[in-house]
Order: structure tokens, then sequence, then C-alpha cells
């Protein structure tokens, strides 16, 4: 059966909007309940058997492969650690490959083009963070399965939880059935916060599972970005001109730690169990 062998995540960027108050730690090493951002995306990769993982990091975020690399450099950054999360690493397959100028999202997928060839692909930003975790690339991989069409994650943004969450990610959809949706169109990025339209809006988010197809249209979207990142929307964009792109709402909730509402509703949710 075709199916993801490969997680991909793109942990290069800037992450301009945690500097200020964290100014010293990548926004993917930052600590969830005693773990590092970028360890869940790696448990999403295992719970969906995925144990290929491509990591894209910068010249300035050493301390990632470090993290993943170095034991002793991760019980000294992390002390709390057990055994099983070192157990967890020693499990994967793990590639490091370097953007060597922060373009965008999309400029870091496609770095890992020759490592995946043509095989299907997930792809998770370590930015988001999926409650309760793991789970939100074994759903996909579920739907990807049945369907056969890429796929990406859609989780309901209520206005409580909207200040913590970066103005992007809006669509339009068309029901399909149940949790599933046909994504008709991808807005622009805008400034602030996401603000929902309607009571129950459901957001895109960095969590996707896709055919090897992406790469091309990457190239083929990149002129698109004359000016600023280039961003995920472009390719999305082309995408949908001839593919089919569902949309599929997770069970659970997804926090946008790359800000610090987003990173401070995470850690109030790990510690006190609510939403």
């Amino acid at each position: 059966m075709e199916e993801p062998r490969y997680l991909v995540i793109p942990a290069a960027g800037l992450g301009t909007r945690m500097r200020q108050a964290y100014s010293d730690t990548p926004k993917e090493m930052l600590p969830i309940d005693g773990l590092p951002a970028i360890q869940y995306a790696l448990q999403e990769g295992l719970s969906a058997g995925l144990k290929k993982l491509v990591i894209i990091i910068s010249k300035e975020k050493e301390d990632i492969r470090r993290y993943f690399e170095d034991k002793k450099f991760r019980q000294n950054m992390f002390p709390h650690l057990d055994e099983e999360i070192h157990t967890m690493i020693e499990q994967c397959s793990i590639t490091f490959l370097y953007q060597q100028k922060p373009l965008g999202e999309a400029d870091a997928l496609s770095l890992a083009k020759d490592f995946v060839g043509h095989e299907v692909l997930a792809v998770m930003y370590p930015d988001n963070i999926y409650f309760p975790a793991p789970g939100a690339l074994l759903v996909l991989k579920s739907v990807f399965g049945h369907y056969k069409k890429d796929v990406i994650a859609l989780f309901t943004v209520s206005s409580a939880h909207a200040e913590g969450i970066g103005n992007s990610g809006r669509v339009r959809l068309s029901h399909v059935t149940g949790d599933m949706y046909k994504i008709e169109h991808f807005y622009p990025k805008g400034e602030g916060y996401f603000i929902p339209r309607f009571r129950g809006e459901l957001r895109a988010c960095g969590i996707f599972i896709v055919h090897p197809h992406i790469f091309e249209y990457i190239e083929r979207a990149r002129d698109s970005a004359k000016t600023g990142e280039f961003t995920d929307i472009y390719f999305r964009k082309v995408m949908l001109q001839e593919q089919e792109l569902l949309g599929c709402r997770l069970p659970g909730r997804v926090y946008d730690i790359g800000n610090p509402k987003g990173y401070e509703l995470c850690q109030h949710y790990r510690n006190s169990g609510r939403p």
C-alpha cells in the first residue's frame, strides 16, 4: 500500500515572533512538559510508523542537531528525560539538511527532494503541537490510505485560543463527509492573530501528508514569491489548480508555539490538563 515512510520537519526558520521573549533558545527547543517542542514531532512520526526523519535546520540551530545526536548534551539540556526518550531517538534514522538562507518553509521543504525521491511524505512543522499527543499523523495516515489524496490537518479555532494562533492557514472548505473536507481556497497570511469569521471555523496547519509531486509544485511556485518569505501558501495555491486537496478535522487541538501567547497556552494545557 502506498503510504508515507519519511517525516520532513522544517526547523530552519528565524522564529521572529519568539525572539524578543526567548532570544537564546530556538523555538523548536523550548520546553513543553519537560520535552523540547521538536520531540513532539518525532513522537508523532513514530506513532504513525515513520522512522525516517529529514530535519532542515540552519547553522544558527545546531542545538537541534546536538539534541538528537549527543546523549550527554540531551541530558544536560533536559535532565529529566527518561530512558524511553533516548530509545525513541535511537530508533530513528535522522538526516539533517541545512537551509543556507532564511527563505521560508517552502524553500526548506524543497531541500528534502533528493532524500525522499518519489515516495509519499509526511510533513510536520515543529511549532505546531498537537494534543492529546501523539495522534495527528496517525489520523492523517489513515485518511491518506483511504482516499489516496494529499491531506492537510484542520482544527477548530475557538475565540478563547485565537490570540495564540498566527493569522495564517485560513481556508474555504466544502464538506465531504464526517470530518473530511475539500479545500477550495487558501487565503493570504495576515497581520496579528487569527480571528474566527464564524463559530467553529477550521484552520489549516503545518501537518500534512502529500505525494512527492509537492517538490514539482514548490519549484513551479518559487517565482511567485518575489518579495518576502517563500511560504507554503504559494505552492498550495498552485496545487489546488490541478489537484484535489483534502482537509481532515483533527479531534484534538493544535497549539501554535511560534508566538509567545500560543506557547503560554500550550504550557497551560500541559500543566492543567485543560485546553
